[in-house]
Parts: C-alpha cells; sequence; structure tokens
C-alpha cells in the first residue's frame, strides 16, 4: 500500500529522474505528498493518518456512548413506571434511536477505515454526511439541554438520554437529585466536546477526502504517460 513517505519520492511536484524540476505535468493534476495542504490536527500529522485517528477516536465515543444509553434503559425503575401509569414511550424512544443512530454511525466508520486502506475517496462521502447529521443532531441536543436545566421539563430530560430517573405522574417537571443531576450535567458537557470535535474532525474527513481524490487524479495521470512509453519502448 502506497501511502505518507512511501510514496513520497513517487508523488512529488515536477520531479525529473535528473532531480531537476519540469513543467511537464499539467497544472490540473500536479500534486505534492508532502504538502501542508495534506497536513492536519495542528500540522502534527498527515490527513490518512490524522483521519484514521479521528476513525479510532470516534470508535471510543460510540463505544461510550452505547454503554451509558445501554445503562439508562436498563437501570430505569420499570416497577415505578407500572405502579404509577407512567408511559414508558420516552424510555424506549430515546434509547433505541441512540442504538439507530450508533450503529449507523459504526458502519460510517467502518467504511472510512476501508477508504483508507484502499485509497477510495468515494467511501469517505458516507462518513461525511453521518457527521453533518450528526453535528445538527448534537446542536438540537445542546438546545434541548438548555430548556430542560430551565425548566426541569420531564420530556426535554428525557430526550437528553442522560440518566434515568423516575417522573411524577400528572406532572411535567421533575426534580433530580444530586447524583442523577451530575450525571446529567457531566454528560451534557461531553455533547457539547463532541460537538466541538466532530466540527474539527469533519474539516479533516473533508480534506482527507480531497487528499484522496487529488492522490488518483495524479496517479491515472502516471499510468495513462507511462502506458504509451513502455509501448515504444517494446516496439523499438
Amino acid at each position: 500500500m502506497m501511502n505518507g513517505r512511501s510514496v513520497r519520492s513517487l508523488l512529488i511536484r515536477n520531479q525529473a529522474p535528473d532531480g531537476m524540476t519540469t513543467n511537464s505535468v499539467p497544472k490540473s493534476v500536479q500534486f505534492d505528498e508532502s504538502s501542508d495542504d495534506y497536513r492536519c490536527l495542528c500540522n502534527c500529522f498527515h490527513v490518512k493518518t490524522g483521519t484514521l485517528f479521528v476513525g479510532a477516536v470516534e470508535i471510543v465515543m460510540l463505544i461510550f456512548f452505547f454503554v451509558n444509553t445501554l445503562l439508562v434503559y436498563t437501570m430505569q425503575d420499570n416497577g415505578h413506571r407500572r405502579a404509577t401509569g407512567v408511559s414508558d414511550s420516552f424510555v424506549k424512544g430515546p434509547f433505541i434511536a441512540s442504538v439507530v443512530g450508533i450503529g449507523i454511525s459504526s458502519l460510517a466508520v467502518f467504511l472510512l477505515f476501508i477508504g483508507i486502506a484502499r485509497n477510495c475517496a468515494t467511501l469517505l462521502i458516507p462518513h461525511i454526511v453521518v457527521q453533518v447529521l450528526t453535528i445538527l443532531l448534537l446542536t438540537l441536543v445542546i438546545i434541548d439541554g438548555v430548556i430542560a436545566f430551565s425548566t426541569h421539563s420531564t420530556i426535554f430530560y428525557r430526550l437528553l438520554n442522560a440518566a434515568p430517573f423516575n417522573e411524577h405522574p400528572g406532572t411535567n417537571t421533575v426534580a433530580l437529585n444530586t447524583e442523577t443531576s451530575v450525571r446529567i450535567y457531566a454528560l451534557f458537557l461531553l455533547y457539547a466536546i463532541t460537538l466541538a470535535l466532530e466540527c474539527w474532525f469533519i474539516v479533516v474527513i473533508y480534506n482527507c477526502k480531497r487528499y484522496l481524490d487529488e492522490r488518483r487524479v495524479y496517479m491515472q495521470y502516471c499510468l495513462a504517460f507511462s502506458t504509451p512509453m513502455k509501448t515504444l519502448s517494446a516496439r523499438q
């Protein structure tokens, strides 16, 4: 597999075999593997390495959110809901939505890794789409959290899906104990951090896609240029 420094000697802009520069390569397909345009994460990594790092971080985040969602659902006091006649739709709904979202995100990360391994920019598109949707949903979650903290509304706390709690029948608000409040505030802070990271990560993924596209165009040009030369050599 050719990537990073392993192909830097091959993919050098306007580099002739004798070390001299040449303008034989059209500007539309000029490509420099070591260009700063292909650096990311405070210029610390190449975009391919940075994208792999982003994928690894997202896997950790997905595992955490899945475990938290599972704990919220399993730790909910079903006996209290049955005794008070409170509907469990606001418990199952966020749980199902979270599991579906985590599943789709996991698939997008999986395709991301395949795309990096095969230098296929197309396989990064699903991840970018999922990131855009994630950013929109996290923005709505932040708004939901602000409303929940301001109004103490039960439904908005449920939509946060941060911690299990028992609501009182016939009321639209809930008074949370200290432990539950701490969990909800902590997860809300994590949602905000995740939103900021995803806004940063989507730029990395987009630049990686651009890198792979430009690399593909350059390699196609090299193949198209070298084939007739080999044919001419064979005929001599």
